[in-house]
């Protein structure tokens, strides 16, 4: 009851948000090579990098993004995507540090003087949502990005899922955001359970339902419902059987770590976010 009651409040504020905001779509095209590239992206993600990143040029190649579509909205959204892949991938290599921080600047920056022309208002789902993102891969990298930007992705992501309720890729870095922030920035273990539950039942195709259904599994490893988290990872894998990283993220459950464990493990800042006791309310 108590878990219905707070996902009711949550969908009734964003509902009152939403008339705030005037929706701007990206095109029918866009929206297509989107849908693509996160078909891609539940492909490789158990790839090596370099096998990995020759597919994402290959993606990329093949768009040809700044001769194919003509709305700069557009064009921002994939290279967003395709870059931030490139990332996640390039980051696994010795010395990519100066590298990748300076590409992600230079596209935070693309992204900020894009909402300073045209204004917050005017941003579809998909800008929102990949320009919060954008920012959020940077502050791995800056501590002080952190303290400037946190608490602003959060509000760009409920922006996004307040203009779309069933859009799944926003409700899944909700519910990140909620998970990674402190408690006393508005982090809540209860929020983001209740933003990956929405990311979960939205998704609109298999991609979605992989990414969605993979955090999901990762945050209820934090919180010791092994039998669950393993359910919703076989949920992933129903999307892309034998996907080598639910392999991946299975081999490190079974360390008693979830990916986020891992991911601070491995993280380029100095510090991550404290685990916390299961009694600890947030």
């Amino acid at each position: 009851m108590k878990k219905l009651l707070t996902k009711t409040r949550l969908l009734s504020a964003l509902f009152l948000l939403a008339p705030f905001y005037l929706r701007a779509e990206i095109s029918d095209r866009a929206q297509k090579a989107v849908d693509d590239f996160m078909d891609l992206r539940m492909k490789i993600a158990g790839l090596s990098s370099d096998q990995a990143l020759a597919q994402v040029a290959d993606f990329e190649k093949k768009l040809s993004v700044d001769s194919s579509f003509s709305s700069q909205e557009d064009r921002l959204v994939l290279v967003n995507f395709i870059i931030m892949e490139k990332y996640n991938f390039l980051r696994k290599q010795k010395g990519s540090k100066p590298q990748l921080k300076k590409l992600l600047k230079e596209l935070k920056e693309k992204n900020e003087a894009w909402f300073a022309a045209n204004g917050e208002g005017k941003a579809g789902v998909w800008l929102l949502a990949t320009s919060a993102d954008v920012t959020s891969c940077y502050m791995s990298y800056s501590v002080a990005e952190v303290m400037k930007s946190g608490l602003s992705l959060r509000e760009k992501y409920l922006k996004a899922v307040a203009l779309d309720p069933a859009f799944s890729y926003g409700w899944t870095n909700l519910g990140q955001w909620y998970y990674w922030a402190p408690a006393i920035n508005g982090g809540s273990d209860k929020k983001s359970r209740a933003a990956f539950e929405h990311a979960v039942a939205a998704a609109k195709n298999p991609a979605e339902k992989f990414f969605a259904c993979v955090f999901y599994s990762q945050f209820l490893i934090e919180e010791k419902e092994f039998e669950n988290a393993a359910a919703m990872l076989d949920q992933a894998e129903a999307q892309d059987p034998k996907n080598p990283y639910v392999d991946f993220l299975r081999s490190v459950n079974k360390t008693g770590d979830s990916f986020f464990d891992w991911s601070k493990k491995h993280s380029q800042m100095e510090s991550g976010r404290p685990r916390v006791s299961p009694d600890e309310k947030r």
